[in-house]
């Protein structure tokens, strides 16, 4: 029953981030970068529900299609980072050198995080343990450009200013992803729904902070 009551907290949240910022943010004249963090979370609550639903239904399969929840969320926080705004914040001057070699340390921790996880998984499911490597993958290279945008130093557009909380609850969400992960290996659930939970919440942090930053966002 507990289980339950995790899985319905979890999805509750999860789905009040996506719609929330769908009704703020899935406008013309909001930013663009705004509206892939609300699809990621648009992938998170998907995840959450088909989870929610096999706990319902009693179906307690290694593997589920939800997985792909994962993947979509992780692949939309890296495209939001990567790319234009990458280019516009970050001149490529010797002043930012710093900042982008910090920033390497993000990557790394999730990384080491990431093979804990699979040899963990490995001895239970091999195939499990990489099909969540494979739904993990993107969170390494997007948690470096999170970090290092919270690294740089502001620019004249106020690009940074305006997605810097965005980046810290992505950072959060990644962390307690790659834990839920790894403790999905062992039989507890309370811990597992805990956890579920946190990842809401932090997919509701980014959420908040992108309907907050599109405020500051200047064109």
């Amino acid at each position: 029953m507990l289980d339950i009551i995790y899985g319905v907290a979890s999805f509750v949240i999860a789905a009040a981030a996506f719609w929330l910022g769908a009704l703020k943010l899935f406008a013309k004249d909001k930013p663009f970068y705004m509206k892939l963090l609300v699809c990621a979370a648009g992938c998170f609550m998907l995840e959450q529900q088909l989870l929610l639903i096999d706990m319902w239904c009693g179906v307690h399969e290694v593997f589920s299609i939800g997985m792909l929840g994962i993947l979509g969320c992780n692949y939309f926080l890296l495209s939001a980072n990567y790319g234009t705004l990458d280019k516009v914040v970050d001149d490529g001057s010797s002043q930012n050198r710093t900042a982008k070699l910090l920033a390497n340390i993000a990557p790394l921790c999730i990384a080491l995080l990431c093979v804990n996880a699979f040899f963990i998984w490995k001895d239970k499911d091999i195939i499990c343990a990489l099909m969540w490597m494979l739904m993990l993958l993107p969170a390494i290279p997007a948690s470096y450009f999170n970090l290092k945008h919270i690294l740089l130093p502001n620019d004249a557009c106020g690009f940074l200013h305006a997605t810097r909380n965005c980046n810290i609850s992505a950072l959060i969400l990644y962390v307690v992803m790659v834990a839920f992960v790894t403790c999905s290996a062992f039989d507890n659930s309370r811990l597992v729904g805990i956890l579920s939970l946190l990842m809401s919440l932090s997919v509701f942090g980014i959420t908040v902070s992108a309907i907050r930053g599109a405020k500051k966002w200047e064109i």
